[in-house]
Order: C-alpha cells, then structure tokens, then sequence
C-alpha cells in the first residue's frame, strides 16, 4: 500500500506512516521514559525531562509502574504455568532486568523462544546487548514498530522462530494505551490474535485515566509529542476497546487484583494505581 500504511489505516483521521527509527536523543521515547522510570540506566536528558513531566502531571506514575512490573511478571507465569512456550512482547513497557524471558523460564525452563520487539534503536542495541546469548530460554530482538504489527508479524525472524500451529504467549505490554486512534489499536489487536492459534493467549495492560480533568489536561499537555502518543483511557473505554474477547479469570480488572502475590504496591496504595490488565484467551 502507498506511503507504508497498512491495510486497516484506510479510513482513518491520520496517515500512519512512521519514518524509520532514527537516534534522536533530544527526543524522548517511551521505551526509555519506561526504563528510568523502572530505574534503568538507558535513557537521555529528554527522556528523563518527559518522564518527569508525567510524574508531575500524574504523581502516583511511580506506584502504577511498580504495580506495572509485578502484574507483567505474574502475567507471564501465567502464560508458562498454561503451557506456553513461545513467546513475542511488543509495546514500551521492554525491561532488561528481571526481564520476561527470565519470568517465563522459572515457571518454564523448556520455554522454546522468547522474542522482543522494539522500534527505538537504542533500546534495541542495549536489550540485544544484554537480553540475547545469556542463560536462559533463547532470546531475540528484532526491530519493529508495535503500531504496525503486521510487519512484524511478515518478518523472516519471527517465521523462523515461531510456530504458528502452536499456542503463543503475545504480551502487549504498554501498547494498546500507546495507540492514540481507537480504531488502529482494535485493528492491531484484532491482528495479532487472528495470526495466533487458538489455546494462545494475550496479556496486555493499560493506563487509566483518573477521575481528575485537571490532571488529564496537565498529562495531555506534558505529553503531547507525537512520538509518545500516550493515550489513558477510561475503564469503560478499554473495556470497549477489547470486546468480544475471552478473559481469563478475574477478567480485565485493576492490575493490583489480578492475582496478587504481594510483589507490587501494599494495600494502601493499590487504589492509586492507574491501570488495568487482564490476560485473554484464544478460543
């Protein structure tokens, strides 16, 4: 198709094209705005400044990314507890220490791949770096833009690595809320689980908006780089954002409740967590 778009940008209020990723470090990206909220160390002044701009804007940002760690963490052991043993994450939330292929490997030590995908250059030349060739189930890092899975999906490096005929374990990780048009999100979904067989499963999670205009407009205006494309949404929203789909018990729900194990906020701080996460399964 023209101009790179993929089939389901037609009729949309934006083209979709995106330039191919460049090192810009007067940028910020989230991939690295993630990492120094995470507490890594592969981040630039812009991203750190941006990150901060969130956290002013959303003082409880380090609460949700910390309930963000544990509910990923849980989700795929889920995912390794249910038999899967493949693996593909896409989105922003790409963390290098206690990082998901490890997660899935305690649960799992017969996990076949485990494939992350990012589109900023740097964070895949740190995550290549320290991800791939080290103990554990076999890692790679490819290169892709998570809005357009498509691509991806058709890539050489994925064909060769998973098998389709089999479940796969898809983590939508910092994603879905990264897609500002409702209707390209749903599509990308949409995508990806109609690629998989059935028995796979998807755990996504996604930034809420709070019952506070004044801190969505102070987040709006922070963040309002194209590039971020940060987009909360009601609870009520993603719910009709995924419809149709299965959930697995609790269902999509706040990250904080779904099977708790104590490793994210206390109890005194799970209602000022942001986000909600479910895990889905293909029927």
């Amino acid at each position: 198709m023209a101009g790179g778009q993929s089939p389901w940008d037609e009729g949309l209020e934006y083209p979709a094209d995106w330039s191919p990723p460049r090192i810009d470090t007067s940028m910020p990206h989230p991939n690295r705005m993630y990492n120094y909220l995470v507490g890594g160390k592969d981040h630039f002044q812009a991203d750190r400044d941006a990150a901060e701009q969130l956290v002013k804007a959303r003082p409880d940002t380090v609460i949700t990314v910390r309930a963000v760690e544990s509910f990923t963490r849980r989700a795929v052991q889920r995912l390794a507890e249910s038999g899967i043993r493949q693996f593909l994450q896409m989105g922003s939330a790409i963390t290098i220490a206690n990082s998901n292929d490890q997660a899935a490997s305690e649960r799992a030590p017969d996990t076949r791949t485990f494939i992350y995908v990012a589109d900023d250059p740097i964070s895949l030349a740190h995550a290549r770096a320290l991800l791939v060739g080290r103990p554990g189930p076999p890692v790679t890092v490819i290169g892709g833009n998570f809005r357009d899975p498509e691509k991806i999906m058709s890539s050489p490096q994925i064909a060769d690595r998973l098998d389709f005929r089999e479940p796969v374990g898809l983590l939508l990780f910092g994603m879905l809320d990264y897609i500002a048009n409702d209707r390209r999100a749903r599509r990308a979904l949409d995508f990806l689980l109609d690629k998989v067989s059935a028995g796979s499963m998807a755990a996504l999670f996604h930034v809420t908006e709070v019952e506070s205009e004044e801190v969505n407009n102070a987040l709006d205006e922070a963040l309002a780089q194209d590039e971020i494309e940060l987009t909360p949404r009601t609870a009520e929203h993603v719910q009709e954002l995924v419809a149709g789909y299965h959930f697995i018990d609790p269902g999509l729900v706040p990250i904080t409740d779904w099977h708790p194990d104590g490793t994210g906020p206390g109890p005194d701080l799970a209602e000022r967590t942001a986000a909600i996460g479910g895990v889905i399964l293909k029927q």
